[in-house]
Formats: C-alpha cells, sequence, structure tokens
C-alpha cells in the first residue's frame, strides 16, 4: 500500500499520537524530521545521605500511646454511646 503525504502535513509541529497511528510510511518521514537526541551526559553523584539516629525508647513510647489511644478511643465511645 502506497500512501502520498502532502507536504503540507509534516511541515509544523507534529502531534506523538498522530505519529502512533499513522501509516508507517508517514511515521517513518516524521521521525526523519526529528533532531538527533542529545548526547547522554553523566549524572553527577550525589553525596551520601547522612543517617539519623533511630529513634529512643521515649519517641517509641510517645506513638505507641498515641496509637493506642486512636484505638481505645473511639472504642470506648462507641461502648458507652450503646449503653
Amino acid at each position: 500500500m502506497t500512501v502520498l503525504v502532502p507536504p503540507d502535513l509534516l511541515s509544523g509541529p507534529l502531534s506523538p499520537e498522530l505519529v502512533l497511528v499513522s501509516p508507517p510510511e508517514v511515521a517513518r518521514m516524521a521521525r526523519g524530521l526529528l533532531p538527533p537526541p542529545p548526547a547522554a551526559r553523566p549524572v553527577p553523584a550525589s553525596p551520601p545521605a547522612i543517617l539519623q539516629a533511630s529513634p529512643g525508647r521515649i519517641e517509641l513510647t510517645a506513638v505507641w500511646l498515641v496509637c493506642l489511644a486512636m484505638t481505645i478511643g473511639p472504642l470506648l465511645f462507641i461502648l458507652t454511646a450503646q449503653a
């Protein structure tokens, strides 16, 4: 199958979606009009992350108590509302 493409079709900006659904000949011509890809540049290495100290016993106990209160609080509210 031969497809003739009018010269005006590829003269302006071309949507990638339209190239995907175009016939192979049109897609090949559109890819030929693309500029060459930029050269790959090495990515600078980031400095290593500074590790912070793990949470202590007080912080973990506080989190545990907050979680416990968030669980038991609504449960006690439901039990007292039913009584």
